[in-house]
């Protein structure tokens, strides 16, 4: 019968607990900035959808003083009626501070990410007691940000893990990232 502490074992339970820990950071952190990105991008649509039936019902008002024809009037009115449904439709709608709330959160998000990055970095070279204090000290910090950051979305996932999976986005092939560098910090080969 053996009950020694095996600490390797341990360590690579631990170590994998890390892993996991990280991979779900940073599909949180990817499905925020894919959430931002869509709601920037909708509010930009529905402003140029404003501003374009704004211009034709003045352009179908102004036809109308000028030309006197019914048609234009009516293609003016119901750009302004239109226009008028969507003012009142999204009204309510803070696509920007939404889309602010998400980009905070990614942002707070990414030094975790980084954290978690140099734990597992770090690992082998200090104590196990210390790792896993560092790991509490790092859900503790994570479970805060999560309180207070907006909620992700299913198709917010599913953009970031398109994008994490199959385009390798926050991935670096071997070497490329060492090009980004000055040429006097490079790793001479």
């Amino acid at each position: 019968m053996h009950n020694e502490f095996d600490e390797k074992e341990y360590r690579e339970k631990l170590r994998q607990q890390l892993v996991e820990a990280h991979g779900k950071v940073e599909y949180t952190y990817t499905a925020h900035h894919k959430i931002n990105d869509r709601i920037v991008c909708w509010d930009k649509v529905l402003r140029m959808i404003q501003i374009i039936l704004t211009a034709i019902s003045t352009g179908g008002f102004l036809a109308t003083i000028i030309s006197n024809q019914t048609a234009l009037s009516w293609i003016g009115g119901v750009a302004a009626a239109l226009s008028l449904g969507l003012n009142l439709y999204t009204k309510d709608f803070k696509l920007f501070e939404s889309a602010q709330k998400h980009k905070e959160a990614a942002d707070a998000l990414w030094q975790i990410r980084e954290a978690y990055i140099s734990l597992l970095t770090d690992m082998d070279a200090i104590p196990v007691g210390e790792v896993v204090q560092k790991r509490d000290n790092l859900t503790e910090k994570l479970a805060e940000i999560y309180k207070h950051a907006p909620g992700t979305d299913r198709r917010g996932y599913k953009t970031a893990k398109k994008a994490l999976v199959n385009e390798d986005e926050q991935t670096f092939y071997e070497g490329e990232a060492e090009k980004f560098l000055p040429t006097s910090l490079r790793k001479k080969s």
